[in-house]
């Protein structure tokens, strides 16, 4: 918070004191009551208490979630406001300056949107550049879609683009993100409930059978055993809580675009087996071969070109295959270690049933399953990142078409958005690196191994040969058909969701059994 300059920064959320009472009270009293519901004991708070931090951090994190969602919100009828007095003749300071009322009837003046412009007008008073204060409250937003407008609009300004379209298509940007959420909304909203009701399922009807047999629970309580069941229980309910809550967080991550990729086990491994002792290339040969047809492995090679296009063929195959040997080689090694083991001590008491060569046998069968199922896991993070990237893609074509529209070349456009684009980058760094401008184009296209990308690259390719004066509007109708495209996908992803949220449900499920039965048990005397 800049409270010299009455400018907030929207990245923190900082409780007032009436937040903070309410959030100590929910926190505090969270913790008193698992205290009391799993231990019935007032010093089961002192272990507990981290729980109340956590809590508080995460009703301070949501708070600050919707801030910055009213904020988008609000900001995207400031610039529709903004264009339409652009358009009506009006200098892009006035036009900033008569928004103003705008959002004050809209939003009253009191709402983050006002205060905001109500701090530009104050600076433009005392002769401060438009543009250093948009940057700065991009800066202070956290808000990515503000971000990328202030961006955009300091571009424009500067190579004299068109403002009032560009702010057109910057707002509506922003409604297809507002659509595509609101959609996710509709579609979690009984998926949220359900989580709801039954995170607080198990505690009814605890109390329930509780009420009705009023010892029934007393095993559980004040005893070792008893302890330790609770403590299970405990655990498996925080952890649905958590699985929960991450389920819901990636499918708005997923939405976005974002959330790394995941290294593979065998690329780690392999790399470093060969710094360890190196693998000889006849091995390395004759392994692959002998484990795929030509067909299957040339497909796995273009799979391993996609995930490290930066990396040398032979050196990516060999880590590939040389980590997936030596996680066999680790299985197989490790089960005749403990098949041996087994043996001597069975020969040591003279038992005559022998259990270790089955053993032998079942990791043997490991290890040969883990070296073919590898190529499983290898085609699912390439589903994976095709994925990601298709989700990408609307943001994609928008910033390129919105930086032709602010007056930058193609090449131009292709270098800004770089630096938040591994695919994008990796095509400038081709292009620094002396690499004709149409063959990054299509190796940008080919590397991303999904039918849009491929789409974009060839009109890319396009524009550079036939001089294509139509590559905006292209550009502006392929941002269109990818958003009705991504919103499709948002969809999907919401449905998704409800498959995977039976996994804390079933953990729950867990947790109220276990509570149920072992009383039960101990009272037959089990």
């Amino acid at each position: 918070m800049r409270e010299s300059s009455g400018q907030q920064d929207y990245r923190q959320y900082e409780f007032d004191k009436r937040e903070w009472i309410a959030a100590l009270a929910l926190g505090g009293g969270g913790v008193l009551f698992l205290a009391w519901f799993f231990y019935r004991s007032i010093w089961a708070v002192l272990p507990l208490a981290p729980l109340g931090y956590f809590l508080i951090g995460e009703i301070k994190r949501k708070k600050g979630e919707k801030r910055r969602l009213e904020l988008t919100e609000q900001f995207k009828e400031c610039i529709l406001s903004v264009s339409a007095s652009l358009q009506a003749g009006y200098a892009v300071e006035n036009a900033f300056l008569e928004s103003r009322e705008d959002m004050k009837n809209l939003y009253g003046d009191s709402s983050m949107i006002y205060l905001e412009l109500e701090i530009l007008r104050r600076g433009l008073v005392m002769g401060k550049p438009l543009e250093e204060m948009l940057m700065e409250f991009g800066e202070r937003s956290a808000c990515p879609e503000i971000e990328q407008f202030v961006q955009l609009f300091a571009v424009a300004k500067r190579r004299g683009g068109n403002l009032p379209q560009m702010i057109r298509t910057s707002a509506g940007l922003i409604s297809q993100r507002f659509e595509a959420r609101q959609e996710i909304d509709v579609l979690l909203s009984g998926r949220k409930m359900e989580q709801n009701i039954m995170r607080l399922m198990p505690f009814g009807i605890v109390f329930y059978v509780g009420s009705t047999y009023t010892d029934y629970f007393s095993p559980l309580y004040h005893s070792l055993s008893g302890i330790a069941v609770m403590s299970v229980c405990l655990v498996l309910y925080i952890a649905s809580v958590w699985v929960g809550e991450r389920v819901f967080q990636g499918i708005w991550g997923r939405m976005n675009g974002e959330g790394k990729e995941e290294r593979l086990l065998p690329m780690e491994l392999g790399g470093f087996m060969i710094r360890l002792a190196g693998i000889g290339e006849s091995l390395y040969s004759r392994l692959e071969s002998f484990v795929s047809d030509q067909s299957r492995r040339e497909e796995l090679r273009g799979y391993l070109e996609i995930l490290c296009p930066e990396e040398p063929r032979e050196k990516v195959l060999k880590k590939y295959y040389g980590g997936k040997m030596a996680l066999s080689a680790l299985i197989f090694l490790a089960g005749s270690l403990i098949a041996v083991i087994l043996k001597l001590k069975e020969i040591a008491v003279g038992g005559e049933e022998s259990t270790s060569f089955t053993l032998w046998i079942l990791f043997t069968g490991a290890a040969v399953a883990i070296f073919f199922l590898m190529d499983k896991d290898l085609r699912d993070q390439i589903q994976k990142r095709r994925e990601k990237l298709r989700m990408g893609y609307s943001d994609l074509v928008h910033k390129l078409a919105l930086y032709l529209v602010a007056g930058m070349s193609v090449r131009s456009a292709f270098f800004q958005i770089g630096g938040e684009n591994e695919l994008v980058g990796y095509a400038c760094r081709e292009m620094k690196a002396g690499q004709a401008e149409q063959l990054a184009y299509e190796h940008f296209g080919k590397r991303a191994g999904a039918r849009e990308y491929v789409k974009l690259s060839t009109l890319l390719c396009q524009n550079l040969k036939k001089g294509n004066s139509t590559l905006l509007a292209r550009l502006e109708e392929e941002a269109v058909i990818s958003a009705e495209g991504r919103l499709q996908s948002s969809k999907k992803l919401g449905e998704e969701a409800g498959t995977k949220l039976l996994i804390p449900m079933v953990m729950q499920l867990a947790m109220t059994m276990l509570m149920i039965m072992v009383p039960a048990f101990s009272m037959m005397g089990v």
